[in-house]
């Protein structure tokens, strides 16, 4: 493609009308009375919207006179669902920094369309905890701080059988305050509970097999703020599971012996 056929590209997503006709031609074909009616548009507005459309190659005209989106429209729709999303939460990704993480995923950013935003970070450490606390299967964190308030939640999750992963900076601090315990220690040595190390963390986030509670990118400064996006939208889900698996499998594992001494007292 052309600088000029990108162009033309945006241009005709630029416009409210079009956009909306692509995005309904995206669940069915239709005929211009049908897409007028349901868009409220004129038939002339519908027909001339439709005629631009064409004439890139982002929809076509059927035999039985309805109109449907081609390989390339779906193509492209799907790519702007990312343009969508961040264009939503400009004033966030102005102030966040997504360089670290995978060009895969930054790629896939719109999959995070129905997520939504938590500008409170009592919240967002609130919903990691009512998380973990109705997590079934499993609980997987990335995090570059220990956040003591949630070890009552990891202790009565992991008693009652649920795996957790964590991964963390390799240098770390600590809290002194900080204290494992039995559970957390039994869990190490069953397997059911197990540290990955990085030498830097992408971003802050924490997933069970029902939600993410918490999708929070770090600030221009480097720093995170634990401000960032929730949701139990199976597709986010998917982008965040993607994104812990590739991650867990690029760090390097704490060993055995040594989880087992830091929870031994």
């Amino acid at each position: 493609m052309s600088l000029g056929d990108l162009c033309d590209l945006f241009f005709e997503f630029s416009n409210e009308d079009r956009l909306r006709i692509i995005r309904t031609l995206q669940n069915e074909s239709l005929t211009v009375t049908a897409l007028s009616k349901e868009l409220d548009l004129t038939t002339q507005e519908t027909s001339r919207h439709l005629s631009r459309l064409g004439e890139i190659g982002l929809s076509v005209k059927n035999p039985d006179g309805s109109h449907s989106l081609t390989g390339y429209g779906e193509l492209a729709l799907k790519q702007m669902t990312g343009f969508k999303f961040i264009s939503s939460h400009n004033d966030y990704f102005q102030n966040h920094d997504l360089s670290l993480l995978p060009t895969e995923f930054v790629s896939r950013i719109g999959e995070l369309e129905n997520s939504r935003y938590v500008d409170d970070v009592m919240v967002i450490f609130h919903l990691i905890d009512q998380m973990i606390r109705e997590a079934e299967e499993y609980v997987w964190r990335i995090t570059d701080r220990y956040i003591i308030t949630i070890i009552p939640a990891w202790n009565e999750a992991l008693e009652r059988g649920i795996k957790g992963k964590l991964i963390e900076p390799v240098d770390i601090v600590i809290p002194p305050e900080f204290d494992r315990g039995p559970v957390i220690r039994e869990a190490v040595i069953n397997n059911n509970f197990s540290i990955h190390t990085l030498k830097k963390v992408p971003l802050f986030m924490s997933l069970s097999e029902k939600q993410v509670a918490g999708i929070c990118f770090p600030a221009n400064d480097g720093r995170i703020d634990y401000r960032g996006f929730v949701s139990e939208d199976p597709t986010v889900l998917k982008w965040a599971t993607d994104l812990y698996e590739q991650l867990w499998k690029n760090a390097n594992p704490r060993s055995l012996d040594e989880l087992i001494a830091e929870t031994s007292s």
